[in-house]
């Protein structure tokens, strides 16, 4: 696991402007910072082999392309089978994020789904895993912060 410390404050620049927009050039970063595109090119390169940096991506928004519902599911499962549970709701296409978590659950899924009956397909479908002993979920009327950036 990398730690914090090495990253100096050259490499939180290039993350920070990075990740308030991933198409920022080089040349950008470069003139900010007072340094060589090929110096960016290098740190870029290297923030990504050590895994610094996962991906680049765009941020899609979920109502305008048809998926406006969110929903938590938190998941009781057997111990002995959570691995193969994992494996299971990690192929149900609707759930964007699965955890395993500490507490009175085993895993919380984030489902994105079109409208109630979407949701109530994907729902059944975690019902149906081998392994899960009960679920509670929790819809969310509205979110109030999402955010993608990580502090630095």
């Amino acid at each position: 696991m990398l730690m914090s410390s090495e990253i100096d404050d050259v490499d939180r620049v290039i993350l920070e402007m990075l990740q308030e927009d991933a198409r920022t050039s080089f040349r950008q970063i470069a003139q900010r910072l007072g340094v060589s595109e090929a110096t960016i090119f290098v740190r870029v390169k290297k923030l990504l082999n050590r895994g610094v940096i996962k991906r680049f991506t765009t941020i899609v928004s979920p109502e305008n392309v048809g998926k406006g519902l969110t929903a938590f599911v938190l998941i009781d499962a057997d111990p002995k089978k959570l691995e193969k549970v994992f494996e299971a709701l990690n192929e149900i296409e609707d759930i964007y994020e699965v955890y395993d978590v500490t507490g009175s659950y085993y895993a919380i899924v984030k489902i994105r789904a079109k409208d109630h009956e979407g949701l109530k397909e994907v729902i059944d479908r975690i019902g149906l895993i081998e392994g899960i002993t009960r679920t509670e979920t929790v819809i969310v009327l509205k979110s109030v912060k999402e955010e993608t950036k990580i502090k630095l």
